[in-house]
């Protein structure tokens, strides 16, 4: 397992923001209104896993909604897109 990197300090707002409250997984809006545990809330995706080395850095995350996320889980958007097609994933 790879260790995480810690590289800059940011809030979850100044993701959606920039993000335009999309989430980049199902390319669906977000309702900011709607509140965590809801599988519609808002969330912050790392596109390559803190546990795959990612590091926590605006560049290296997205807005997703929770239960995009949680289906996501560890995997990269690489391997989200080979699941996708039908395949395997390599990684």
């Amino acid at each position: 397992m790879q260790k995480a990197r810690t590289a800059e300090v940011f809030a979850p707002l100044d993701v959606h923001t920039r993000d335009e409250w999309t989430c980049k997984l199902c390319l669906l809006p977000i309702d900011p209104e709607i509140a965590w545990p809801d599988r519609m809330s808002a969330s912050v995706d790392h596109i390559i896993p803190l546990s795959r080395g990612g590091a926590h850095a605006m560049h290296n995350v997205q807005s997703a909604h929770l239960g995009c996320n949680s289906s996501k889980g560890d995997r990269d958007m690489l391997d989200m897109v080979i699941t996708a097609g039908g395949q395997a994933a390599t990684r």
